[in-house]
């Protein structure tokens, strides 16, 4: 806290005098005294409180004449706070004595109204006691009476210097939050993308090992039918690579006659023995289920609704799963696999069944018409191992009457 009061004084009036400011010696003329300050987008407005008309206007000639600023004037506190709400101001120049009260009161005034803006207080009755409480208010610094204008012109210069500082400091801060922002708005738009591609990737990722598993499933299939040589072991290899693919069950092909009716072609025994009343009701019953639908997949439940009496009485407690195989709009074959309902068939042993009817359908085309059903090269891949003075096929357990090699 500086308290000068040595050299050129503003001297305290009399009651009834005007205040008169005095020259030291040596002390430079007011005209050729210029205060740099800080650039700044605007002159500081500097808000003189005092309700002495000459000191007003004393120190609108002196800080005004000396410092690039625009001086408002009030006369009392209430005038005081009408000016800080209306506009504002970086500096307040208070005497501490006014007609409606301490001139102190203004610093709360000034931190809800102006809380950038600075303050100095004056007096001609200066005290330690009065200079802490008016710095604890928030006043910056506490100007004794008689000043000299050289030490008027200094605090109020420091003063708009500091403030400047402060101003461009809130500034920066400010710009540096706009820019935060804008950067955590960034970063939320980035991070929204980045989701957005990883979960196109992700979707793009299940495509793709979705069509690797279709092309994997049928390409398993063709190549076992390929090794088949004739119809009845095309229907063996058929049988063996469902119950490898989808598990131990009952397995019934139909084959379409010229007439257009199915004919039992093959049957897979695992836990129902394909007796003839079973069969022919199947025939009669679920066979056309299936090709009218194209595809079935039944609970136990189903089946009581589905079935017909003959064939429930075998079927009972057991799950269904059935398929018709077309080629160019003619249903070829009629696939029905069945087993105990407390081993379901799953979604991939439906999707499986699904992408190897048509295969079938095509090589049993093949097959039919005397064509190679290993495709249009002609190419059957046999075992090196022989049986019977034939080449033995893994696939071809069933028609041999062994237990499954799997």
């Amino acid at each position: 806290m500086k308290m000068l009061m040595e050299g050129s004084a503003l001297s305290e009036p009399r009651s009834g005098q005007i205040p008169t400011l005095q020259k030291a010696e040596g002390e430079k003329s007011m005209a050729t005294t210029t205060t740099q300050l800080p650039q700044t987008t605007h002159r500081p407005r500097i808000l003189v409180v005092d309700d002495e008309p000459a000191v007003l206007g004393l120190l609108d000639d002196v800080v005004g004449g000396s410092i690039p600023c625009e001086m408002i004037r009030a006369a009392s506190i209430d005038e005081a706070k009408k000016v800080l709400s209306r506009q504002g101001v970086e500096l307040m120049v208070i005497d501490i004595n006014l007609p409606d009260g301490k001139g102190t009161v203004l610093l709360d005034a000034m931190k809800y109204y102006q809380p950038a803006a600075s303050a100095i207080l004056m007096t001609g009755a200066p005290s330690m006691s009065l200079a802490i409480d008016a710095m604890r208010g928030g006043a910056i610094d506490f100007l004794p009476k008689p000043f000299s204008s050289e030490q008027l012109l200094s605090r109020v210069a420091e003063a708009l210097k500091g403030q400047a500082a402060i101003a461009k400091r809130e500034k920066r801060l400010l710009k540096l939050r706009d820019t935060v922002k804008k950067l955590n708005e960034a970063r939320k738009t980035v991070s929204k993308k980045v989701d957005l591609l990883c979960n196109d990737l992700i979707t793009a990722y299940g495509e793709l090992s979705r069509q690797v598993d279709t092309v994997r499933t049928q390409e398993s299939f063709r190549k076992m039918l390929a090794e088949a040589k004739d119809l009845e072991q095309l229907l063996c290899h058929a049988m063996d690579w469902i119950l490898r693919q989808m598990g131990y069950s009952n397995v019934a092909i139909w084959l379409a006659g010229d007439d257009g009716e199915h004919q039992l072609g093959a049957y897979m025994k695992y836990t129902i023995p394909g007796e003839p009343a079973f069969t022919e009701a199947m025939r009669q019953g679920l066979v056309k289920v299936v090709n009218k639908e194209a595809f079935v997949h039944f609970t136990p439940d189903q089946v009581r609704d589905k079935a017909s009496a003959d064939e429930y009485s075998t079927l009972t407690n057991n799950t269904v799963m059935g398929v018709s195989c077309t080629y160019l709009g003619e249903v070829l074959a009629t696939v029905v696999l069945f087993r105990d309902g407390k081993v379901p068939f799953t979604d991939d042993d439906v999707a499986a069944l699904k992408l190897i009817s048509p295969i079938f359908a095509t090589m049993l085309a093949s097959s039919v018409k005397g064509e190679d059903a290993a495709g249009e090269d002609g190419a059957l891949l046999d075992d090196d191992e022989s049986y019977g003075g034939k080449k033995k096929n893994d696939a071809d357990w069933w028609k041999r009457g062994e237990d499954p090699p799997f």
